[in-house]
């Protein structure tokens, strides 16, 4: 049986009503490998990361993970599991795969009920994740989320529903289910080659627009001090026309600038008259990248002091692989 390394993140799974029934961060582990079976947790060692909540997570939290999952694949393991809070999974499981190397798989897991509440999902997910992890064809997929019994690779996962068991889609990217009757793998995930680890760049943010934004929230942010910023347009990565000119003076500023849509699925593309604007002033288009993971491209791209030109030949690179 393979050796495995549970890494407590926090998030609900590990959380606990307070006095008016309101859950929060739990301040020590959560002693999450104890709530598998016998046989299940056979093998598995278990890390705290952190204890709070995952919206309160920041970039240095998140790059304990890496740490941790750098490691474990260093001492040669089996596979990692990370237990994590659902708010910000997609992200922390994205800038995982980002530097993730190995042939080891890296399973972000978790709840959406805690576990003081009737039917909580954590303990069936944390199983199934287990099972994953153990399964011979799990080796090679890179960075995926385990929920409500469907495998979703990092890339594409994002959180569609914010309190029902089934959180995470689309479910037409699930590269696999696990369920009582084993793992069936569907699919193999693209693996762009990964970068070497580095802190990332903080300062990349996010602009989305809705109708009749106007240009003033991109020029703040750029006066603001930005290094990296993604614009999460409409359609096909469109934006008024009024918005373009101050894209145009954030390139100018030396800013690495992106552009996403708000749309789950279809990409982006220089279809329409904004969208092909953007791309002449060398606008980096998401394709099938959220806004919020175009970012975490950005800003490991940035990391280690590196310059927009650099970064934006890298990111380049990474979404053509």
């Amino acid at each position: 049986m393979s050796s495995l390394v549970l890494i407590d993140a926090g998030g609900t799974i590990a959380s606990l009503p307070d006095a008016q029934g309101v859950l929060v961060g739990r301040a020590g582990s959560a002693r999450l490998r104890d709530v598998l079976s016998a046989d299940a947790r056979e093998g598995v060692v278990e890390r705290q990361a952190y204890a709070g909540l995952s919206e309160d997570m920041g970039l240095a939290d998140a790059m304990r993970i890496v740490t941790i999952v750098a490691q474990a694949e260093a001492e040669g393991v089996g596979g990692v599991l990370v237990a994590h809070g659902t708010d910000t999974m997609e992200d922390v499981a994205f800038l995982v795969d980002l530097f993730h190397a190995g042939q080891g798989p890296v399973l972000f897991t978790g709840a959406q009920r805690a576990a003081s509440a009737p039917g909580c999902d954590g303990p069936a997910n944390l199983h199934d994740a287990v099972t994953v992890a153990r399964d011979p064809g799990a080796r090679g997929i890179g960075c995926a989320i385990v929920f409500g019994g469907r495998i979703l690779p990092a890339r594409s996962a994002r959180k569609l529903d914010s309190s029902g068991p089934e959180a995470f889609g689309p479910h037409g990217s699930a590269i696999g289910r696990v369920d009582d009757h084993g793992v069936r793998f569907t699919a193999t995930p693209r693996r762009p080659a990964p970068f070497a680890i580095v802190d990332p760049e903080p300062r990349v943010e996010i602009a989305a627009l809705g109708l009749g934004s106007g240009p003033a929230l991109v020029d703040a942010l750029v006066a603001g001090g930005v290094r990296g910023l993604v614009v999460e347009g409409f359609g096909r990565g469109n934006v008024p026309m009024d918005v373009v000119p101050a894209i145009e003076r954030a390139r100018a500023a030396g800013v690495l600038v992106g552009i996403a849509t708000s749309c789950i699925g279809g990409g982006t593309a220089p279809t329409y008259q904004s969208g092909a604007r953007l791309a002449a002033l060398g606008a980096v288009g998401a394709e099938d990248l959220s806004a919020r993971k175009l970012r975490l491209l950005f800003a490991v791209a940035l990391g280690g002091g590196r310059d927009a030109a650099t970064a934006e030949r890298l990111a380049r690179e990474w979404l053509a692989a």
